[in-house]
């Protein structure tokens, strides 16, 4: 009577990772039934080499090749770990608007709210909380982070930041008013007066 139910819960398990997206992250709080009964189906499925486990109660599924299932990148893993609101900072952040050629030795993820401790390959920066509760998507992160480390931190020149930003804008791929809501709540001046002299 008590394998029935843990049987039922392993088949939805498997049937929720069978319908995920390639190149998806799944949680172990996004499975159906108890956190026990999911993270051993999960696991099971990592090591029949369906998913790879990325940290504690967090599994990559991945395209399937040949030679198996590539681990996903680190930024693609810190983004996953920071959650909502996050996106890349540094020099992070302007390799992946296109304005630097640099490859920074490990990816650095700005976080709303409270860091989480570095993976390999990957620290994180504490921002504002009201980036998640904006819903900033990672571009926007991107581009408030260069704004904040100024035209320093880009190897173009700064005039095709600019370029870059109205682009992203004609794309529908930023949202400026949220942008602008965003630099002017974080108080931080020379972010502010930069994004004003975008518009």
């Amino acid at each position: 009577m008590l394998r029935l139910p843990l049987m039922s819960m392993a088949q939805l398990v498997r049937d929720r990772v069978q319908h995920a997206s390639t190149r998806s992250f799944i949680s172990i709080g996004d499975m159906p039934g108890s956190r026990r009964a999911a993270e051993c189906e999960l696991s099971r499925l990592a090591l029949a080499g369906d998913l790879i486990r990325v940290r504690k109660g967090l599994y990559w599924k991945g395209p399937m090749t040949a030679v198996g299932m590539p681990r996903p990148r680190p930024l693609e893993v810190g983004l996953a770990v920071a959650g909502q609101g996050a996106g890349p900072a540094g020099l992070t952040a302007a390799a992946f608007l296109g304005l630097t050629s640099q490859v920074p030795a490990a990816e650095t993820v700005a976080v709303a709210g409270r860091a989480p401790a570095p993976l390999r390959a990957v620290r994180f920066v504490s921002r504002s909380i009201e980036r998640r509760i904006r819903s900033l998507k990672p571009v926007e992160v991107a581009v408030i982070e260069v704004l904040r480390d100024g035209p320093n931190s880009v190897e173009a020149a700064w005039a095709e930041f600019g370029e870059t930003v109205r682009r992203l804008a004609a794309e529908h791929r930023i949202r400026p008013s949220l942008i602008t809501e965003q630099v002017h709540a974080e108080h931080h001046i020379a972010a502010r007066q930069r994004w004003g002299e975008l518009g």
